[in-house]
């Protein structure tokens, strides 16, 4: 499966800017107004992609919601999938993911089974994506939804084995995790040996709380920089700008 329209644009904007940074929306969180709203301010400081996801929700909100976020901003929305109960339409895309650190053969190889023929059946863009969680400090919500153990933090070269295999399978990009609200981020340790080991994109989030921990990430070797929680607890475009500069190291 060649890479689609939107997986293209990402390709090229990461050529051209180094890294992007890509803000989560969780609509469980807030209503549709407060959604939207979120998705906006992203959008006009900075923010190169919208990530829409959450561990709970159930496809009756999630297509409204995305309507109206696409009619207010001008950046690719992809679904980040909790599960195939998620597909719907509407999104410029999808993470297609497979949970490659943990051993559940319900977020191997079940949940893209459920999910796959409805993709496809919406004609919707998938990106092969590689999902791992790394710990992070504290047992996350993915974790026990997932019925998975992390990545140990002080054991980069599992995630890196496990990037490799997914590569090997096809899967174009990779998403290191630490998780929601996690207290610790990614080791810059686990990027750093996937990037010398694959040519997969790249993306990381949970626990990236200031522009300097993002811009280490980078420097590691991320494509792309993912923020969520943060922007639950603060409204502020000036820091959203921060972001972009230290993400954005080709300007």
């Amino acid at each position: 499966m060649k890479p689609g329209k939107t997986e293209l644009r990402l390709n090229a904007e990461i050529e051209k800017r180094g890294a992007l940074f890509a803000v989560l929306l969780d609509p469980d969180t807030s209503d549709e107004a407060a959604f939207v709203k979120a998705g906006a301010m992203a959008a006009e400081n900075g923010a190169d992609l919208l990530l829409v996801g959450g561990s709970y929700l159930g496809n009756f909100t999630l297509p409204k919601q995305v309507a109206a976020l696409k009619a207010n901003v001008d950046l690719p929305v992809v679904l980040f999938p909790g599960g195939a109960s998620q597909v719907v339409p509407g999104f410029d895309a999808m993470l297609f993911m497979t949970l490659v650190s943990g051993r559940n053969p319900n977020y191997l190889i079940d949940e893209q089974v459920r999910g796959g023929a409805l993709v496809r059946a919406l004609n919707m863009e998938a990106i092969p994506t590689a999902y791992q969680l790394i710990n992070s400090g504290k047992r996350t919500t993915v974790e026990y939804i997932s019925g998975t153990m992390p990545v140990p933090a002080n054991k980069p070269k599992l995630s890196m084995v496990n990037s490799i295999a997914a590569e090997l399978m096809g899967m174009r990009y990779v998403y290191l995790e630490a998780g929601s609200g996690a207290e610790e981020p990614v080791p810059v340790e686990h990027i750093a040996y996937t990037r010398k080991a694959t040519e997969m994109t790249i993306i990381t989030g949970g626990g990236i709380k200031d522009p300097q921990t993002a811009a280490v990430r980078v420097a590691a070797g991320a494509n792309i920089i993912v923020t969520g929680t943060l922007w639950e607890k603060v409204e502020d475009p000036a820091l959203l700008k921060e972001f972009a500069a230290a993400i954005h190291v080709k300007g």
